[in-house]
């Protein structure tokens, strides 16, 4: 290194400097080095030396990389495991760094899983893959992607992406640590295939929806105004994607003056669109005289719908004329504004927003972190909960609301994150003090402080449970991998599939098959139209499902429990070109396989990652077809000879929160 100072001192001071900094590097790698042996050291003497060496081959995925998967990125790197991948779909925002740890001010907008595995870099002993994507994407992660791992971390918030990832741990009977976090409140369960609850097994709860009625013509709370504000006001105003004209056929009402008026609302609506395109500033209290006296005068004139609401009242025209002419301030969004504050920040942020598009962002979408279209939406709610007789909101009850936001607390997320990663011991068997010697041995957890579910404990740790008879996933079905060459796709036709099935699990004569992912018939004991066809001419490929069913039974009412098998094509050699899983398929009665409970949606019925604020219930026929053979309705749709599931129920009058 060359000193630059002219002055002896300043070099002499130069050259210490240099040699500190360089000391420290050396102190700070050593300190890393012996950190990880100290590491290596504790980890073996809890497992001991053969378990520790298991423990470095295992590779285990985590999917989600924010609040939880943040921390179970870090305990699983000081457990040791060899290898580790994590994948979000997500990139980093404002909001995520008062808990996700692992994220700073310059990583915003990054993506969480490459930005995770480069902070932890100093401290990991563990080779690290990050994905950033969809884990539904079955293109990017097919069902043998999962398959390579030994074990599955889920850290998700995601109810769709949840039961998708427990599905694909029962087909493959790989074990998942499923964990959750709301608050001071947090749990975690293991999941073992076919031998304890899955996710599934028990109800939860969905997301809200509202009719679009209730949303546009009728809102009696504050949420039905924000969502009115959020979903509908803000896209139809600044978003130049949304359709002028809505496409559903179910307005949750039957009152056809109301249905015009909602239709006719929307056009105008649009047509005020191309004032905030123009940049007009001066036309923005005709946006408020439409939205808060016309619209509300027209909804007046429907009397039907006031025989037994309160009436709304429209905005008075003196405070748009006051707010026009007053002095713009931009008022803190913890605060109550009254109902001129309102009006007149409703003005002004209009006014910014109108000049963001000038400028060249194209199209907005509201963004809870981002102030402009907060405010928008808040003012926008808030007048017209003022009209409705509703009470107000501040800004900030409205942003936890318009973001959907579940409250979260990191000292929560490191608590089940840590409780997840050491379960995880006990789930691969490697305690020997304290061996798992049947699934059900090994415990659930979940805090129960701030729900007062117990007194004078943090943590309550029951055993789990069998699976539930009952539950479509974990219970009423038997699922396995059905591997198969493209050979096999193209010479093996349907009726040689029935027949490997039917003897390899022993199934009785009369059988169905069907093909999941359209709800397809493919065969049955009186429809056998396709069974000379091969199997890729039945449009079955990789990723496809098909659900195996006994159709007949055997004496004293017992039928084959029903098998459901991904179809994964493989390179072979095979014999026969095919190989079923070896999966036991018990026989049941008929009480075992009742219907899952109504609370116990399908995943399609579930809003994706990438819904829009739309939510398609896709509502299906819930009467038993009381066949003369069978009693009961397939596992996945309640009519067995139905060909193609009822795509006609699009109930778009449901609007959900983001």
């Amino acid at each position: 290194m060359t000193y630059l100072a002219l002055n002896p001192s300043t070099r002499l001071l130069q050259m210490k400097l240099h040699n500190g900094i360089k000391s420290m590097k050396c102190a700070y790698i050593e300190a890393l080095g012996s950190s990880s042996m100290a590491r290596e050291s504790n980890i073996v003497k809890i497992v001991g030396q053969e378990n520790h060496k298991k423990l470095r081959s295992f590779k285990c995925l985590i999917v989600g990389a924010g609040g939880i998967g943040s921390e179970l990125l870090k305990d699983c790197i000081l457990m040791d495991f060899g290898e580790i991948h994590i994948v979000d779909l997500d990139t980093i925002d404002l909001s995520n760094l008062n808990r996700q740890f692992l994220f700073r001010q310059r990583d915003i907008k990054q993506p969480k899983s490459t930005t995770a595995v480069k902070a932890v870099q100093h401290f990991n002993n563990s080779k690290l893959i990050p994905y950033q994507g969809n884990v539904m994407d079955t293109t990017q992660f097919p069902l043998a992607w999962f398959g390579q791992f030994d074990i599955i971390f889920n850290g998700l918030d995601n109810l769709a992406a949840r039961r998708y990832v427990n599905k694909m741990t029962q087909f493959l009977g790989k074990p998942l640590l499923e964990s959750g976090t709301s608050g001071f409140d947090g749990y975690i369960q293991p999941i073992i295939p076919g031998q304890t609850e899955c996710f599934d097994c028990t109800p939860k709860e969905t997301p809200k929806t509202f009719p679009v009625c209730t949303i546009r013509s009728t809102p009696s709370q504050p949420v039905h105004c924000i969502v009115w504000a959020k979903n509908f006001l803000f896209n139809q105003l600044f978003n130049t994607d949304t359709p002028a004209n809505e496409n559903t056929n179910d307005w949750g009402t039957e009152d056809q003056a109301e249905i015009e008026r909602i239709k006719q609302e929307t056009n105008e609506l649009h047509d005020l669109q191309k004032i905030i395109l123009t940049n007009d500033d001066s036309r923005i209290n005709d946006i408020l005289v439409k939205l808060f006296i016309r619209d509300i005068e027209k909804l007046l004139q429907i009397e039907n719908l006031w025989k037994t609401r309160t009436k709304p009242s429209p905005l008075d025209q003196t405070l748009i004329d006051k707010a026009s002419k007053a002095e713009l301030q931009n008022p803190s969004l913890s605060s109550l504004w009254d109902i001129q504050e309102q009006v007149t920040e409703f003005i002004r942020v209009t006014k910014v927003l109108m000049q963001r598009i000038h400028e060249g962002e194209k199209s907005l979408e509201f963004d809870k972190d981002d102030e402009d279209t907060l405010r928008f939406v808040s003012t926008a709610a808030n007048i017209r909960s003022h009209i409705f007789n509703i009470p107000v909101k501040t800004g900030f009850d409205i942003k936890q609301i318009a973001g959907n936001i579940i409250p979260a607390i990191a000292t929560t997320n490191a608590v089940i994150a840590g409780l997840s990663t050491l379960t995880a011991l006990r789930v691969l068997n490697l305690l020997s003090y304290a061996p798992t010697k049947k699934a059900t041995d090994l415990n659930m957890a979940f805090t129960a402080k701030a729900s007062n579910l117990s007194m004078g404990r943090y943590i309550s740790n029951p055993k789990l449970a069998p699976p539930n008879p009952a539950c479509p996933v974990g219970g009423k079905v038997c699922r396995g991998v059905l591997k198969i060459t493209e050979k096999g796709l193209n010479e093996i036709n349907l009726s040689k599939l029935i027949d490997f099935i039917r003897e390899k699990y022993e199934y009785p004569e009369e059988t169905s098959i069907i093909d999941t992912s359209n709800q397809r018939l493919l065969a049955d004991y009186d429809f056998d139209d396709l069974e000379c066809k091969t199997l890729a001419d039945c449009k079955l490929h990789a990723g496809s499902v098909v659900l195996f069913s006994d159709e007949e039974g055997v004496d004293g009412g017992s039928y084959r429990k029903a098998i459901e098998l991904y179809i994964e094509t493989v390179k072979g050699p095979l014999e026969n070109e095919i190989n079923l899983p070896d999966v036991v398929v018990p026989l049941v009665t008929v009480s075992e396989q009742a219907p899952a409970t109504e609370e116990q949606e399908e995943p399609s019925q579930l809003k994706s990652e990438t819904d829009k604020g739309i939510i398609d219930l896709g509502s299906e026929d819930e009467t038993s077809t009381a066949g003369k053979k069978r009693p009961l309705v397939d596992i996945e749709t309640n009519d067995a000879k139905r060909i193609k599931l009822d795509q006609d129920d699009n109930n778009d009058d449901l609007i959900e929160l983001e």
